[in-house]
């Protein structure tokens, strides 16, 4: 059994799928994620986890290195299930296509941050902003989600699970997001948190592809 479980679900249902396979200044998203989980990750259990043909045909030329997994059931959670039912391990991080950029190392920096920390659930990437929030409640009232009225700027964190995500084994089973004890991986490069949802985005990532190199190599 491998410690590490790296999962890279696709569903052919997705509305992003057809744009996985599309070339950023050579390299498709899918290609560049794969690319990142087997640098990141080289002793890692790594598979891919499909039912779209085109998705698999990219994703041929890396099968002595990465399962490429016949996906049979439509839910997100039962589909990440049936993978670790086939490749049992001790941690798992999932990785999503659709975010074809990420700093070097951040995904095993995500995975050591879990394996460091018993006591956590699962560890999530992040970006960190400051701003004064408020919310529409169902009576479509709107209230401040921190109390008082002038006040500075709060600090808050968003996720971005599909740059990595590392959690336990049980909670995968249990069909839970990411438990009650979560740590954070910061991340605080704007190219990185481009993803190829829509055409707009994707109209950002192939302007990003064009000197990811060049990005990646500046962090310092």
């Amino acid at each position: 059994m491998s410690d590490i479980l790296a999962i890279i679900p696709v569903y052919s249902g997705a509305s992003s799928t057809p744009k996985l396979v599309k070339p950023l200044h050579g390299a498709s998203s899918l290609v560049r994620t794969i690319e990142a989980v087997l640098e990141d990750l080289p002793d890692a259990n790594v598979v891919l986890t499909a039912d779209d043909d085109a998705v698999k045909a990219q994703a041929a030329p890396f099968a002595d290195r990465i399962t490429i997994h016949d996906r049979t059931a439509e839910s997100y959670s039962d589909a990440l299930v049936d993978v670790l039912n086939a490749h049992p391990a001790k941690q798992v991080v999932v990785v999503e296509p659709t975010h074809p950029f990420r700093p070097r190392g951040l995904i095993r920096r995500t995975a050591e941050n879990l394996a460091a920390r018993e006591h956590l659930d699962s560890v999530v990437c992040v970006r960190e902003f400051e701003a004064s929030l408020w919310r529409l409640d169902p009576d479509r009232t709107i209230q401040a989600l921190d109390p008082g009225g002038d006040r500075r700027s709060s600090t808050y964190f968003q996720e971005v699970v599909g740059l990595a995500l590392a959690t336990r084994p049980e909670l995968i089973r249990e069909g839970r997001r990411l438990g009650d004890a979560v740590g954070f991986e910061v991340v605080d490069q704007f190219w990185a948190l481009v993803d190829i949802r829509d055409d707009m985005s994707l109209a950002m990532a192939e302007m990003v592809a064009d000197r990811f190199t060049e990005l990646r190599n500046s962090i310092a």
